[in-house]
C-alpha cells in the first residue's frame, strides 16, 4: 500500500487508546486492521499512557510499534496531544474541510483538564499559573491556552502515580465527589466545546473530540459535537470516517477471538456535505520517535 493521492482508503479519526494500559489497547498489533484500512489515521489525544511510570515504558514501545505498522502499511499517522500524552507532539488541534471541522482532544475546556481526577487541584493550579504568567495581550490566545494545558498535564505526571492514577468504575463509586464530577463533565462537555469553537475557531460546524470517554453525537448551538469515546471502559469507541461520500461515524469494536479492533458497518451519523483535501493534512508522525 502507499499513501499517495490515488489512495482510496478513507481518513479515520479515533481517540483515547491509552496504549500501555492492559484494560485499554494493550498492544499496537490490536490496531492493525484499523491502520491497514486507513490512508490517514488521526488519533485525537491519549494515544499512549505516557504519564504514569508504571505504564510509560510499555506505552513508548507500543507507540513505536504503531508507527512501524503505519509505515509498512503506507498509512499516514497524525497525532494530537492529550492530557495523558501532552508532549507526544506539539499539535493540539487540527482544522479540516476548509475550517468546517475542528479536531481537538477536549481537555482544554476546563482548567483542571479532568476535574474528576484526584490530582485536579494540582493541575488547575498549574494551569492558572501559566495563564497568569502571560501578558494580558496573550492570555486570550489559543496558543497560550494549549501551553497551559500541556504544563498542567505535566504537573500531574510529576506527582505520585497513585494520585495520578486513571479513574476506574470502582474508584468513582467509592468516591462520590469523583462520580459527581464525571457526570457533571459529561453533561456540560458538548456545551463547553461549542463555546470553545465559537471563541477560537468560529468557522467550525463540526467538533470532533474525545477525553471524557463518553461517546456520542449531539447538536449544540448550531454545531455537531462528535465524541469518539474510548477503547475501554466505559466505551464504546467511535471512528469518524472521511471519504468521497462525506463524513460517517461508526462504532469500533474488539474481536473476542483475536483481540483486534475493527470498524463496524452500521452508520451512527453521517454528513454528506463535508470534504477533506489532502493538502490540509500535516506530515505523517509515523516517521518520528518520541524520546522515553
Amino acid at each position: 500500500m502507499n499513501n499517495s493521492t490515488t489512495d482510496e482508503r478513507p481518513l479515520v479519526v479515533i481517540s483515547d487508546l491509552h496504549m500501555g494500559r492492559p484494560d485499554m489497547v494493550a498492544t499496537a498489533s490490536q490496531l492493525d486492521v484499523l491502520v491497514d484500512g486507513a490512508s490517514t489515521l488521526v488519533i485525537n489525544g491519549d494515544t499512549a499512557e505516557l504519564q504514569l511510570d508504571a505504564s510509560s515504558e510499555v506505552a513508548y514501545q507500543e507507540l513505536d510499534r504503531l508507527r512501524d505498522r503505519c509505515r509498512s502499511s503506507g498509512t499516514s499517522l497524525v497525532l494530537l496531544a492529550g492530557n495523558h500524552d501532552p508532549e507526544i507532539v506539539p499539535r493540539r488541534h487540527l482544522m479540516l474541510a476548509g475550517g468546517e471541522v475542528l479536531i481537538t482532544h477536549g481537555d482544554a475546556v476546563h482548567e483542571a483538564l479532568a476535574p474528576w481526577s484526584d490530582a485536579s487541584k494540582i493541575v488547575a493550579r498549574r494551569h492558572r499559573e501559566v495563564m497568569g504568567s502571560k501578558p494580558a495581550s496573550q492570555q486570550d490566545t489559543l496558543e497560550t491556552l494549549f501551553e497551559a494545558c500541556r504544563e498542567a498535564a505535566l504537573a500531574e505526571s510529576n506527582i505520585d502515580d497513585e494520585l495520578a492514577a486513571p479513574t476506574t468504575i470502582l474508584g468513582a463509586i467509592a468516591k462520590p465527589r469523583k462520580a459527581a464530577e464525571i457526570l457533571g463533565f459529561w453533561l456540560t462537555h458538548g456545551w463547553r466545546l461549542n463555546r470553545f469553537a465559537a471563541r477560537f475557531e468560529p468557522s467550525a460546524r463540526i467538533v470532533i473530540t474525545g477525553h471524557s470517554h463518553r461517546a456520542g453525537v449531539q447538536r449544540v448551538g448550531g454545531r455537531t459535537v462528535i465524541n469518539t469515546g474510548c477503547f475501554g471502559t466505559p466505551g464504546p469507541a467511535l471512528a469518524v470516517i472521511f471519504d468521497d461520500l462525506g463524513l460517517e461515524v461508526r462504532r469500533v469494536v474488539q474481536s473476542r477471538r483475536s483481540g483486534s479492533w475493527f470498524i463496524q458497518d452500521g452508520v451512527v451519523h453521517a454528513d454528506s456535505g463535508i470534504r477533506i483535501r489532502r493538502d490540509e493534512l500535516p506530515a505523517s508522525d509515523a516517521l518520528q520517535r518520541v524520546a522515553s
